[in-house]
């Protein structure tokens, strides 16, 4: 009786959770006078390796936006952005500590005439992080922190990311995954604003123990760095993980 008042108590905080997000972003959209309505589609293939303890990963993204002068739901339109990632991770039974760098080659999302003047940017990411995972009932709760110290060709940046993820099985080979992650700037060069949201549902599909594929939308608020204008991205997610 006792372990149901306490999954109960979870299950709450889940959802307070995910509410809690839905309310903060829209009261945020609210408070500014432009924003702009984009589609886009974002792709991965991650290959991983476990060895004992330890994970090795590396994946491959590649996105695309939509162009507004012709539709705001041609998501192939307009490159947006391609990036690869290594990743090293140590875990034990709940907790996974990690450490990744990737490159990321990304053009200005468009939202109006001047952003097709703007160059696409050079990024390196170096990326400490820790994540908790709890059973609860048949699914999987998440925890993830991870700061992000951004280095570009001419200016340097920090950034906190907090995500809840919780994965909950709906057959022997199919998942659904909810998703919530705040973004924070951070040192150096803060400006300790609330930089970004996301909110997203996918399906994951196991073909094998080793294949598992991923479809679904994920919504992105994102603050734009040098204005009160923002963006509102709406996203088809689709990947490919294989563990070898």
């Amino acid at each position: 009786m006792k372990i149901d008042q306490q999954f109960s108590k979870i299950d709450k905080h889940i959802k307070h959770t995910f509410v809690l997000g839905i309310v903060l972003f829209l009261s945020i959209l609210s408070g500014h006078a432009q924003s702009y309505n984009h589609t886009s589609v974002w792709s991965r293939l991650l290959l991983s390796k476990q060895i004992d303890k330890f994970s090795f990963s590396g994946d491959i993204a590649y996105r695309r936006q939509n162009d507004f002068h012709f539709s705001k739901i041609n998501f192939l339109n307009k490159p947006l952005l391609d990036a690869q990632r290594l990743t090293v991770g140590y875990r034990n039974k709940n907790w996974l500590f990690s450490f990744a760098a990737s490159r990321w080659h990304a053009y200005q999302i468009l939202g109006k005439e001047a952003d097709f003047q703007r160059k696409p940017t050079i990024e390196w990411r170096f990326t400490p992080g820790v994540e908790y995972f709890k059973k609860i009932r048949k699914g999987t709760l998440q925890w993830r922190t991870q700061y992000e110290y951004r280095s570009f060709v001419d200016r340097s940046a920090g950034r906190f990311r907090q995500r809840f993820q919780y994965r909950m099985p709906i057959s022997d080979s199919n998942n659904l995954v909810f998703l919530q992650e705040f973004l924070f700037g951070a040192p150096p060069n803060s400006t300790k604003k609330y930089e970004q949201n996301q909110l997203g549902l996918t399906f994951n599909h196991f073909f094998t123990k080793q294949l598992e594929s991923e479809i679904g939308y994920r919504y992105i608020y994102r603050k734009r760095r040098t204005s009160d204008e923002i963006d509102n991205e709406n996203t088809l997610v689709i990947g490919l993980m294989l563990r070898l």
